[in-house]
């Protein structure tokens, strides 16, 4: 019966490295982030990173590490490093890189450090060796390839012959660029863009809110740090990707902060900028909020994008959630939380928090819509007031400005919106109530006085056409001798006339003048044409 056999060394193959590096860092520019992350935990200041062309430098002015810190580096997923308050921790970091170039040499010293210290990692080497294994196996032999042997023929720590450092501080060098990844990290917008980020960066000088967020960064002693970013010629200090064109207005509203809590315990804040209109924001990569911790990403800004009532809410806002609870910790492939409690509490206070922010949104928005009807009615109001005197006699568009001034009412005079109005612009909605109150005014009164004028009117045609049918005589003709009606005047004058003339003034003396007309009238108007007869005869 054979005996018990233990898992040893040899029983890790070396293929675990390429397995861990390549499911842990699927984006080859995951591994700048690791690199600054060490030099964040450093303490740092300050951040350098060059590419140019096929080697990447990182230089920072931290702590830096002393030989023995520097022995311990190189441990495979070994770390003294605290997770609740170091950014990376998990002691892979440092083999991010296999998959990006072929050698990695890091320069590193302490303040008290004599000497500069020197981790080298032979990654060429180590690719070439189990490339070797592999053919191997394909010949049907056994793999002779394990971690440890694998690793300590390509990897050491030493004392920097050169003294390349000459101040507390680490510079890590990665040559010869592997050509899978040559061209994306010599594209500046594509490195740029990935740091924006997942680096704990300083805002944007066209940003105006910039103070305010910091200050509360301050508060929560969140701590951001300068990068500068060269690639080939091209040298720029590096911030966050907020910037005031990113909103429909340039950005009207302040920044909103809401504390991250389940009751129990508070998992962080979030700052939140919404558009300055009920639009989605101008800039696609910044809709959303995005989830911090120790200022390096976690998943992307579709994240919480479930957890509105609509996506579109999701798309009018941009921020950030800085998590701070030291017991939510990243994946390592930050792509969420470990799962453990704290996360399951976290993702129960999401709801809340979604809730708080949008209400906060909603408000806002309906001020927007508010204020830019208000603005519009108001300049339409304007216009109506400034041509009114010039209309006052066009009755067809009087009614036209009666209709529009009566839309214009419908839209700030509803009891919700003139509430709002009346808290967030009083001035300007008094201006336009009194304006549409003066204007409809002036409409109505001039519509009137056009009904009493064209009433006046028709009973000044009714007169004239009285006194054109009354009867006229010569001046020598006795009253009493006027013919009674109207053929029997125009007969006296001697006036010849047709018959069919004649049929149609009998039709209208018969029909219409002596049954619309009384008495007087009738004879008023007798008089009246009589008289118009003399004058012509």
């Amino acid at each position: 019966m054979p005996e018990r056999v233990n898992f040893t060394k040899q029983d890790i193959g070396g293929e675990i490295l390429p397995i861990l590096t390549t499911g842990l860092y699927r984006d080859k520019l995951d591994t700048l982030r690791e690199y600054i992350q060490n030099a964040i935990d450093a303490k740092c200041k300050k951040i350098e990173l060059v590419i140019d062309p096929d080697t990447i430098m990182v230089f920072d002015d931290g702590t830096g590490m002393d030989f023995e810190a520097a022995r311990k580096a190189i441990k495979l997923g070994i770390s003294e490093k605290n997770p609740k308050t170091n950014v990376g921790f998990r002691g892979i970091g440092l083999y991010s890189a296999y998959n990006l170039c072929d050698c990695v040499d890091i320069f590193t010293r302490t303040e008290n450090d004599v000497n500069c210290n020197l981790i080298h990692i032979d990654f060429k080497n180590i690719r070439k060796t189990l490339a070797e294994d592999q053919e191997r196996k394909k010949q049907d032999k056994p793999s002779i390839v394990y971690l440890e042997k694998l690793l300590e023929n390509a990897v050491y720590v030493d004392i920097d012959p050169n003294n390349t450092l000459e101040a507390a501080g680490t510079k890590a060098i990665m040559s010869d660029l592997l050509d899978e990844v040559y061209e994306e990290l010599n594209n500046w917008d594509e490195v740029l863009g990935y740091l924006r980020d997942v680096v704990p960066l300083p805002f944007r000088d066209d940003f105006k809110y910039a103070s305010i967020i910091q200050e509360k960064f301050k508060e929560n002693e969140y701590k951001v740090v300068p990068v500068t970013l060269q690639i080939g010629s091209r040298r720029e200090d590096i911030k966050r990707p907020y910037y005031d064109g990113m909103f429909s207005h340039g950005g009207e509203h302040p920044p909103e902060f809401i504390d991250i809590t389940d009751g129990k315990q508070r998992f962080g804040f979030g700052w939140i900028c919404v558009n300055d209109a009920r639009q989605v924001l101008k800039d696609t990569k910044l809709r959303g909020l995005l989830i911090k911790k120790f200022g390096f990403s976690v998943s992307s800004r579709s994240f919480l994008e479930p957890y509105f009532a609509r996506p579109v809410f999701n798309r009018r806002v941009t921020g950030e959630i800085i998590i701070q609870n030291e017991d939510l910790i990243p994946n390592a492939a930050r792509s969420d939380f470990e799962h453990n409690s704290t996360r399951q509490g976290f993702i129960g206070a999401l709801p809340k928090f979604i809730r708080l922010l949008s209400d906060w949104a909603n408000r806002i928005q309906e001020e927007d819509k508010a204020t830019e009807v208000l603005k519009d009615t108001l300049k339409s109001l304007r216009v109506i007031n400034a041509e009114l005197p010039s209309i006052s006699r066009d009755k067809e568009i009087l009614l036209r400005r009666n209709l529009m001034l009566h839309y214009l009412s419908t839209q700030i005079l509803p009891n919700a919106r003139a509430k709002i109005l009346k808290k967030i612009k009083n001035d300007d909605y008094q201006e336009a109530i009194n304006l549409l109150k003066g204007c409809q005014d002036f409409v109505r009164s001039a519509l009137v006085e056009q009904h009493r004028d064209q009433k006046k009117m028709e009973q000044e045609v009714v007169k004239a056409i009285q006194r054109e049918s009354a009867p006229q005589t010569a001046t020598e003709t006795r009253e009493d001798d006027v013919p009674g009606d109207v053929i029997g005047l125009v007969h006296s004058y001697g006036i010849q006339v047709n018959s069919e003339l004649d049929g149609l003034l009998k039709i209208l003396d018969d029909n219409y003048l002596k049954v619309n007309l009384d008495i007087d009238e009738y004879s008023e108007m007798i008089n009246a044409l009589r008289e118009y007869l003399e004058e012509q005869t």
